[in-house]
């Protein structure tokens, strides 16, 4: 499991310097068809969604509107994607949602790197580079899962970029010449790109589809732009301002209880609460159990997930999971802390492992979970299971 490399991940490398997964993707099944389907699914309107030839295609000449039964919507002119793509060009699609393959692989990611990601793919068939070497902005699980793509890394200029300091946002950015990496990932290899590192993946003249999972935790900017909200409260930061000199007593005493307010334990801890409260984590709709007010407890092989990014242990022995705040007795902490290490489980595991509480409260507390959302329900439909190995491409260890 990803686990495997947690310790050395998170002394050594995260935000600090790549670190290639190599191999960890196992038993991709994964078509052009399935890569088709979920392109057709897409919303290419979206200014996100992008056909890059080396400049991004104006939408007008590879989409078209039109009239269906009364309302206006758009679709793929397909000839013009074809010819573009079979020219050189990438379909991009950014933000991909609701499509279970990929929501399988992005879940597994957030849980590891403990942050919200967004998942984008990029399907080519040429050796032309979409975009030219840059930096991005958050952290990139680079997911190969069909083809090779060869990457090339490069070490920052700029150290942790903010979501306004983007590369084409600095006009003097210069590109070092010396290559950190130069690597092929292959099916089934996870490269991870921080933030700031200077990267140009190049497609090798040969199909290829991989997702960037990109992943955002909170950081010092975000919180404070939290902590403005609270500077009302200070007095001496209402003071009118004048001359440097007869202002400058209180804005000492302000910046000094601004700082004291940040470094506060208790104030971290509620920037954290509404930062995580906003987190929400997409799971599909389990109408045929619980909406079915004839069931009351899940079935024993039932398997099961946590709907949560950044599981956080607050001091007031509470956590917040898909914005439910929960508050914590001994058996619903261990049972939360338990999904959440394991990643999946059937509700027999639970039953197993926690076999000296009462079999109905444990079943009462696991439905209940499930009705918040706090749990996903992973369904099983004709024999395969949605989300399993094999179809799903979870990450292993090597």
């Amino acid at each position: 499991m990803f686990d495997t490399y947690k310790d050395e991940f998170f002394s050594n490398h995260i935000y600090k310097k790549p670190f290639l997964f190599k191999n960890i993707v196992s038993d991709i099944e994964l078509s052009w068809k399935d890569i088709s389907e979920i392109y057709e699914r897409a919303d290419a309107s979206d200014p996100s969604f992008k056909l890059m030839n080396g400049h991004e295609v104006p939408k007008f000449e590879y989409l078209e509107s039109y009239l269906n039964v009364g309302r206006v919507e758009c679709r793929y002119i397909k000839p013009i994607i074809y010819d573009y793509m079979r020219k050189g060009a990438t379909l991009v699609y950014n933000r991909i949602r609701n499509e279970p393959f990929v929501s399988n692989i992005s879940r597994q990611i957030a849980s590891f790197a403990q942050a919200q990601v967004i998942t984008s793919g990029y399907a080519a068939f040429s050796a032309k580079p979409s975009y030219r070497c840059h930096w991005d902005t958050r952290d990139v699980f680079a997911v190969q899962l069909k083809g090779r793509k060869r990457w090339i890394l490069k070490e920052p200029t700029f150290e942790l970029p903010l979501y306004m300091q983007q590369t084409k946002d600095m006009p003097d950015a210069e590109e070092p010449e010396k290559v950190y990496l130069d690597v092929v990932l292959e099916e089934g290899d996870i490269l991870y790109v921080p933030r700031g590192w200077w990267h140009n993946p190049i497609p090798m003249g040969e199909e290829t589809f991989h997702l960037a999972v990109g992943t955002f935790a909170p950081t010092g900017f975000d919180y404070i732009n939290w902590l403005i909200r609270k500077a009302p409260n200070i007095i001496d930061g209402r003071h009118n301002l004048h001359g440097f000199q007869e202002s400058k007593k209180s804005l000492d005493r302000f910046g000094k209880e601004f700082a004291l307010l940040m470094s506060d334990e208790a104030t971290y801890e509620q920037f954290m609460e509404d930062y995580i409260g906003q987190h929400r984590v997409d799971s599909p709709i389990s109408l045929g159990t619980l909406a079915n007010g004839k069931i009351s407890q899940l079935e024993m092989t039932q398997r099961i997930r946590l709907n949560v990014n950044l599981l956080y242990p607050f001091s007031n022995n509470f956590l917040i999971v898909n914005g439910n705040k929960i508050n914590l007795d001994e058996i619903s902490q261990k049972l939360i802390n338990y999904i959440n290490r394991n990643q999946t489980c059937t509700v027999s595991d639970v039953l197993s492992i926690f076999s000296k509480y009462p079999k109905n409260k444990l079943h009462e507390l696991l439905f209940q979970l499930a009705l918040n959302d706090v749990l996903e329900l992973i369904s099983v439909s004709d024999g395969v299971v949605i989300g399993s190995e094999k179809n799903n491409a979870t990450l292993n260890m090597v």
